[in-house]
């Protein structure tokens, strides 16, 4: 064969190949929208993990009870940091576990980056409060929490793709003590539509596996992710990415709504849902994120909106329009509110 032809048979394989490889990243590139924060494919693909992760380890929430006996325990106990607002019907200095730090939810992106120990002066029209920052260990439990259970799932679920071994305080302050309860009674709860179903859900795929940590130089641009929240929000949505049961409600019925992610089992699923949901198990959704568009919003739905929280924070690490329901189905039918009783573990003012 000549020597031309042999170069040209060559020549035709390489650029096949790189034409194939091409191909193949840029079909790989596709099951994630455009991100916000700098992340590569291999990266996404590790924090879609972090579902079927979480999923194996109790959605990394612990319990009042649980909470209680790792504060008294007399080693590895736990940094607390509250992130509700200082001040206000549902802040800080209304009530508060001892020992617990409060960093608002705003300014966790501060604390993540904090090298040393150092304060901030946060001045509002109900007062002066002074924001401690310290910087935060990886060798000890941290639990966040907030007052129902939102930002404080939120910030744990990005605390744990950067290494922390961080948990939530499921249901919030309002778990820890009744006099810090901001849940709805059911019957302070109007009911809104339930759609029930018997078909068995689609077939989801396998939920993928492995490692769902990222490296902490992602510390930086991850920090943005809680001074986002404070951008301006249309009526009816609110901070941090939350939207209102009658909003969405009300969208329900426009050439806009949103894509609503049911992230219970099917069984749940099954017994009452919201009308044009699709069911998709938390566990199972970082393997189907090729089902949720990125050009349009996504609202994710738990039972009592921590799964939700988690998720929408991991969506929007990855670029998703995601928002979580506002307390979840608890505030979209009575049935759904928790069920918390008279609980006095000790708070301090």
């Amino acid at each position: 064969m000549k020597k031309w032809k042999k170069w040209w048979m060559v020549s035709s394989l390489i650029a096949a190949v790189v034409g194939i490889g091409g191909v193949i990243r840029l079909s790989a590139s596709l099951r994630f929208p455009p991100n916000p924060y700098g992340l590569s494919i291999a990266e996404k693909r590790t924090i879609a993990r972090y579902f079927a992760v979480a999923a194996a380890h109790h959605d990394y929430e612990v319990t009042a009870a649980q909470l209680a006996t790792w504060i008294n325990r007399p080693y590895n106990r736990p940094v607390l940091i509250d992130v509700r607002q200082p001040f206000g019907p549902d802040g800080y200095s209304r009530g508060h576990i001892a020992g617990s730090h409060n960093i608002p939810l705003q300014d966790m992106g501060q604390e993540l980056l904090t090298q040393k120990p150092r304060t901030i002066t946060m001045m509002s029209a109900l007062g002066i409060a002074h924001i401690h920052l310290f910087p935060l260990p990886k060798h000890r439990p941290v639990v966040v929490f907030c007052y129902d259970g939102d930002g404080g799932e939120m910030t744990p679920a990005l605390l744990r793709l950067l290494g922390y071994n961080a948990y939530s305080l499921r249901w919030g302050t309002s778990a820890w003590n009744r006099l810090l309860d901001t849940w709805p009674t059911a019957s302070e709860v109007s009911p809104l539509p339930l759609v029930t179903s018997s078909i068995a859900p689609p077939r989801n795929v396998a939920p993928p596996s492995g490692n769902d940590r990222v490296p902490f130089r992602l510390a930086r641009p991850f920090a943005t992710f809680w001074t986002r929240l404070n951008q301006k929000y249309p009526e009816g949505y609110g901070r941090p990415w939350t939207i209102g049961p009658n909003t969405l409600l009300n969208l329900l019925s426009t050439s806009h709504a949103p894509m609503i992610v049911d992230l219970r089992s099917p069984q749940a699923f099954n017994r009452g849902h919201i009308p044009g949901s699709v069911n998709i198990p938390f566990r199972l959704l970082g393997a189907n994120l090729t089902k949720i568009p990125y050009r349009k919003e996504v609202v994710l739905v738990s039972g009592t909106l921590q799964k939700a929280a988690q998720a929408t924070a991991i969506l929007r690490i990855l670029g998703y329009n995601a928002f979580v329901l506002k307390q979840g189905l608890a505030d979209w039918a009575p049935q759904f509110v928790p069920h918390l009783g008279n609980v006095e573990y000790p708070i301090v003012k």
